[in-house]
């Protein structure tokens, strides 16, 4: 908000300064008030369920059956983080990217107009700025160009060059700014089996799980089924069904190797997912006897009555765990304010962190709802946020901004500091005027201590 060339900056090597946008707005609107990000977070939730819903209408399916389409996709577990947690709504930004250009997308035997072509390219832009996921877009381009415009094969490609091209650059640029893998990828060919347990899970035939992915019958009969899907809609050439095949598989293809499966990573798939189901059985009940398509449609009632009622019991005991982490962070906050009174400005504070407590630890060895990754920051206070971040939020000042010095041991070395313990039940203030604070962190590191050194410092 004080540097506004920072509303285009990464954060930490990830690129996704649309979400910082939208967290930038939400300041102006509602200050430090938690209660105003999260209404952000369904808004735009509910508007991507929305969205799907006229994508399903736009290719082909039903009225009825697309606003249902787009009920069960919102309200369904697999695509709950994004809704609950601030940080990730990336997903719906890049999911919202997608179904705009879906919309925007010009019918067969319509040319493109002025109109059209600034939507599809604005669209485009939004997907760059959300999220690194946004590389495989040159496919579904291929995909709305052949299946929904029923263009060629050798014409879709031609037109899908450009977005190769830009994404191709867009890697290479990426690379060079932010070289590495961020670590999260596995020397290993394990990770490739969340992709029929993801399957598996959706169809509802095993529960979600993070990590730890196996091959199980449940997988290989949903991925069997899946591929028998996609060999039907493609011979179709179902609009539907083939722009769900490229948003169910195309997102999966950057984690692919990446052994975990929060529901961030399921989000964009399953609304793809709900597509090909859908368009398929579209083109499969034009086959079937008219006396026999009652009971299809009250068969699918009954399915997807059972879904959502499935979906709304997981999503219920997701929130119970999610409450716990709230109540964890609330109890983080009313400590932290506590040592504000004496909290030193344009002096750095050395943090250390002497309990051993891990909240989050409890709630996934315990959880009420599914499985979930959780991941601690075991410097910090109760391993759960940044201490730079979680003063600069107690403070609450325009004025005033706290930041981690990940060099202070070097930068700090003949500065005097503040030091600051956080303890079971609250933090400690250990000293006001301590000489040489970099030398002290240094010898609280090697001592086994976590620690952090932040500074507080007015802004101009």
């Amino acid at each position: 908000m004080h540097r506004p060339a920072l509303l285009l900056a990464d954060l930490d090597t990830f690129y996704r300064p649309a979400s910082t946008w939208t967290l930038a707005l939400d300041h102006l609107l509602w200050g430090y008030r938690p209660l105003g990000y999260h209404l952000t977070n369904l808004l735009l939730h509910g508007l991507a369920g929305a969205c799907l819903a006229l994508v399903g209408r736009r290719l082909g399916l039903g009225t009825a059956v697309s606003w249902v389409l787009g009920l069960l996709w919102a309200a369904s577990p697999f695509t709950e983080e994004p809704a609950t947690s601030v940080a990730i709504r990336f997903e719906d930004l890049l999911l919202l990217a997608w179904l705009g250009m879906t919309l925007a997308w010009p019918r067969a035997g319509q040319p493109w107009s002025k109109g059209t072509r600034a939507a599809v390219a604005g669209f485009t832009a939004l997907a760059v700025f959300s999220k690194e996921t946004w590389v495989v877009t040159p496919g579904l381009v291929f995909a709305l160009e052949w299946a929904y415009r029923r263009s060629e094969p050798r014409r879709a490609l031609r037109t899908a060059l450009p977005w190769v091209a830009l994404a191709m650059l867009y890697v290479v640029v990426y690379f060079l700014s932010f070289p590495g893998s961020k670590n999260y990828y596995a020397n290993s060919l394990l990770p490739l089996l969340k992709v029929p347990h993801q399957l598996a899970a959706f169809l509802f035939m095993e529960g979600l799980v993070p990590m730890s992915f196996r091959l199980s019958p449940a997988g290989m009969i949903a991925a069997v089924a899946v591929v028998g899907a996609l060999i039907f809609a493609f011979r179709r050439r179902s609009p539907a069904a083939i722009v769900g095949a490229a948003l169910l598989l195309l997102p999966m293809l950057p984690t692919l190797l990446v052994p975990y499966l929060p529901t961030r990573y399921t989000t964009i798939p399953y609304a793809g997912f709900l597509l090909l189901l859908a368009g398929a059985a579209r083109e499969l009940t034009g086959e079937i006897h008219p006396r026999w398509k009652v009971v299809t449609s009250v068969v699918a009632a009954v399915v997807i009555a059972l879904v959502l009622t499935a979906g709304a019991f997981a999503v219920r005991a997701d929130l119970d765990d999610l409450k716990r982490v709230s109540e964890a962070h609330q109890t983080l906050l009313v400590e932290a304010r506590t040592a504000l009174a004496q909290f030193p400005l344009e002096r750095p504070v050395l943090v250390i962190r002497e309990e051993a407590d891990n909240p989050l630890r409890e709630i996934i060895t315990s959880p009420r709802g599914w499985p979930k990754l959780l991941f601690p920051r075991h410097a910090d206070p109760y391993g759960l946020v940044d201490a730079a971040a979680l003063f600069e939020w107690v403070f609450g000042r325009e004025d005033v901004a706290v930041r981690r010095l990940d060099d202070g041991e070097q930068r700090c070395r003949e500065s005097a500091g503040a030091v600051l313990a956080h303890r079971t039940g609250g933090f400690t203030w250990l000293s006001l005027a301590t000489p040489r604070l970099g030398e002290v962190a240094r010898q609280s590191r090697e001592a086994g201590m976590r620690t952090r050194v932040i500074l507080a410092s007015r802004l101009p």
